[in-house]
């Protein structure tokens, strides 16, 4: 009987038998860096809230204590409040306007396409660092571009952008939006190249509005991609830091400006490397029920 690779009397071939890789072969890398990058030091501050250490020395157990000084601080609450402020107010924005514009941009009769959906996903490549500085230089109170457009149209006490009331999270928050709908728009197309073209066929012969058929049949139709942009927009926008970081410094100390995310590196760079776990506890919870929730609406949406 031949063996494996060699030749038969009849000519054919008996090619080596090869075992296939299984799955856990195949997943062992990515989990390996998963386990690494992400679950260990998730695991690592969730542990490090309950102990109070400066970086050196060994740390000390306080237990609950660091938790008890954020209802205590003045400074977590408005962070808390301009983190979620941010999120209410660019993720629904940004999905429903990229939805609204992947409606136009798929329609039959618009030129064009390719250009437009590479000018509006254009920002989503470049760095959100390079994006901040150049919004901070058109948004300076003297010799920026908006405020010399305000002058022009005769608004000549406009407010200093970065620095008046409320003004630096509206800014930031409408640059969060304008960076992010490219992606949600390159998305929601590529999920309305799926919709059955006969619903919409049926829809003009029973004399069904463009509103009606964008609400009843294309909304409906993409549903698991907004849960989907919906439920990593919220992640992405509760971990806020770089654009507010970028835009207002550690200024944004204010009321107005501090978010979460900076309160922790604030608390780092002060060598409170307890508290600041702490702060990131508070933001990864917030992070599990806000995904939580969304999928369980739109699961019980669904059934």
């Amino acid at each position: 009987m031949p063996r494996h690779g060699q030749a038969t009397r009849a000519g054919r071939y008996n090619a080596p038998v090869r075992r296939p890789l299984t799955a856990y072969s195949l997943l062992a890398f990515p989990l390996t860096v998963l386990l690494l990058f992400t679950l260990a030091p998730t695991v690592a501050g969730l542990a490090m809230s309950l102990f109070s250490w400066d970086g050196s020395g060994s740390p000390t157990w306080v237990g609950l204590d660091n938790f008890a000084r954020l209802a205590r601080d003045g400074a977590f609450g408005p962070a808390l409040r301009n983190t979620l402020v941010f999120v209410a107010a660019s993720v629904p924005a940004t999905v429903i306007l990229a939805f609204v514009l992947a409606v136009a941009v798929n329609a039959k009769w618009f030129v064009g396409k390719a250009a437009v959906r590479t000018i509006f996903f254009l920002p989503t490549v470049v760095s959100i660092v390079a994006i901040g500085f150049v919004w901070k230089w058109l948004l300076e109170a003297d010799a920026g571009l908006v405020s010399a457009a305000a002058r022009g149209i005769g608004w000549s006490e406009h407010p200093t952008w970065l620095q008046d009331g409320s003004w630096p999270m509206v800014w930031i928050v409408l640059i969060s939006i304008w960076r992010g709908v490219g992606f949600c728009l390159v998305l929601y197309l590529a999920a309305l190249s799926a919709v059955n073209e006969s619903l919409y066929e049926a829809a003009e012969m029973d004399g069904a509005s463009r509103v009606s058929v964008m609400r009843h049949i294309t909304w409906p139709q993409v549903a698991p991609m907004t849960v989907f942009l919906l439920v990593t927009g919220v992640i992405g926008a509760l971990q806020v830091f770089d654009i507010v970081f970028v835009m207002t410094g550690l200024a944004a100390d204010s009321p107005t400006t501090n978010v979460l995310n900076l309160a922790v590196y604030r608390q780092f760079t002060y060598g409170s490397y307890g508290y600041a776990s702490a702060i990131g506890v508070v933001i990864f919870l917030l992070t599990l029920a806000a995904t939580g929730v969304q999928l369980r609406l739109f699961a019980r949406r669904n059934a």
